[in-house]
């Protein structure tokens, strides 16, 4: 079978995952759509609605342990391709920094994390795409918690601290089987929360946390809510964004 055989095969297959984040009283609805093209590689797309200025984010992923290498941040284009504006990455030195603008520019932001770290307005997408090798084995782990919010203040880049996920047992989710995780540690304060993962795939299907991931939000709640696979459902999802909108006014 050829390279090209191959990676049109893994495309098809490749999963797209459709979420909804909210408040847990359910305010605040966005739709995130998550695809996993490649094990080292996951898109993300975020909307709150139809034909507004909707978040695409990219990542750069170790594709052996999932741990994310690089975040790109940006907007999607009526062509559905990313426009990017920020970029995230760790530094060998063990400082996360985070450039606007270019890919090269000073850094605005820049925190210490360690060497497992999840970038938390990212919604988990990295795990989703990748999804932890202890969550098959039914283990704990644990990672550090990387937060930048943009609040009327302006923007804040904070390591919110170790997040520990200690695995609790298996639960039933609309007829799913599903490992269930209790989440503490100083990234939630005196807080604690819950991460359920499909027991089959090890895929995020659920969080309930009282840490909020935007300026304005009040805690954070994450759902599965259903399930594609292949490239062409992602770029269904993206083009539904656009699909009837009104051209943008002419400066």
């Amino acid at each position: 079978m050829s390279f090209a055989v191959i990676l049109a095969a893994s495309a098809a297959s490749a999963p797209v995952l459709h979420y909804l984040r909210t408040n847990s009283d359910g305010s605040e609805a966005e739709a995130v759509v998550v695809f996993a093209p490649a094990p080292g590689a996951v898109h993300v797309f975020k909307s709150r609605s139809r034909c507004t200025n909707a978040a695409y984010v990219t990542g750069e992923l170790d594709p052996e342990s999932g741990q994310a290498l690089a975040l790109v941040g940006g907007r999607l284009g009526r062509d559905l391709a990313q426009q990017p504006f920020a970029w995230l990455a760790r530094d060998a030195d063990g400082v996360l920094r985070a450039r606007l603008g270019a890919p090269d520019a000073p850094p605005a932001f820049e925190v210490p994390v360690g060497p497992r770290w999840v970038q938390y307005d990212f919604d988990f997408s990295d795990l989703i795409a990748h999804p932890p090798a202890e969550v098959l084995r039914r283990e704990s782990f644990a990672f550090d918690l990387p937060l930048i919010l943009m609040g009327e203040a302006g923007p804040s880049f904070v390591n919110r601290g170790q997040f520990r996920l200690e695995y609790t047992g298996t639960a039933d989710r609309a007829g799913e089987e599903v490992l269930s995780y209790r989440a503490t540690g100083p990234a939630l304060g005196d807080g604690a929360g819950t991460l359920l993962f499909g027991a089959f795939d090890g895929r995020l299907v659920e969080a309930d946390l009282p840490l909020p991931n935007h300026a304005e939000y009040s805690d954070f709640r994450l759902r599965l809510v259903s399930r594609e696979q292949g490239e062409d459902a992602w770029r269904r999802a993206l083009a539904a964004h656009w699909e009837g909108c009104p051209e943008p006014e002419s400066e």
